[in-house]
């Protein structure tokens, strides 16, 4: 008798739990069609960003498509459905099918924008294929300094862009997770050499002005992290919107990391 009520036992928690998993997968959003990069599918912020900031988004996003077959979707709903945040993004990268079958190559940036301080979500989730070009801890780093800032001061496509520049760049090895954090680390400078660098560049200004000669060429080797938008990996205008071929059947590796504001 023990040992059937053990069987029985084990049995019905087998089961509820396939139940559960199966009500979750029927809480996720279903594909668009057509197929969009950009969703906003929240009914409580409809405009969250609004729609020339979509458009302009997803001819980003769709121009990155094609040209790196790396598939980068942006994903903002009410609610996940009693799913973690990391859970709910990749589920959503294999209903979806985000990046290509083989490659698993893509990306779903994940915004929950409702409810209270905590309470709003922020995730990054990468198919299989991407994980080593944006681990774990470089996707913490990109929503700590990418997004939150932005999103605390509701400049929320502002920090959007700032976020998928950034992937994008990662994606392509333009520069890789190591040197993305370290120029965070060395970008906050202390107060006394900040002062000092614009001194010297005043003086240097001043020294070309009366004609002291000589050159001066600074740069920062290509990483963009301004709330702009536009020219970082194609025209972000013109009526390329909604010329997306679709999802092209990758898969997530569970990998990703996440916050809230």
């Amino acid at each position: 008798m023990k040992g059937f009520l053990h069987i029985f036992f084990v049995t019905a928690v087998s089961c509820l739990g396939y139940v559960n998993a199966s009500l979750a997968q029927d809480l996720l959003p279903e594909r668009p069609q057509p197929n969009r990069l950009v969703n906003n599918l929240s009914k409580e912020f409809p405009n969250f960003i609004s729609e020339q900031q979509v458009k302009q988004l997803e001819t980003e996003l769709q121009y990155f498509a094609d040209s790196t077959s790396n598939q980068i979707a942006v994903v903002i709903v009410d609610d996940l459905g009693g799913l973690e945040p990391w859970e709910f993004a990749a589920r959503i990268i294999d209903k979806w099918g985000i990046g290509q079958v083989k490659e698993d190559n893509g990306v779903v940036l994940l915004i929950k924008p409702t409810g209270g301080k905590n309470e709003r979500k922020i995730f990054i989730g990468t198919g299989r294929g991407l994980e080593g070009a944006i681990p774990d801890l470089t996707c913490k780093e990109i929503v700590e300094n990418e997004i939150v800032p932005y999103f605390k001061n509701e400049q929320y496509f502002d920090g959007i862009v700032s976020a998928v520049h950034t992937i994008e760049s990662l994606s392509i090895g333009e520069y890789n997770s190591k040197e993305y954090s370290k120029s965070n680390q060395s970008s906050e400078l202390p107060g006394a050499l900040i002062a000092l660098f614009i001194i010297a560049i005043v003086l240097i200004i001043s020294m070309r002005n009366r004609g002291g000669g000589g050159g001066f060429t600074m740069g920062r080797g290509g990483i963009f992290f301004g709330g702009g938008f536009g020219g970082h990996h194609g025209s972000s205008g013109g009526g390329g919107f909604g010329g997306f071929g679709g999802f092209g059947g990758g898969s997530s590796g569970g990998g990703g990391a996440g916050g809230s504001w």
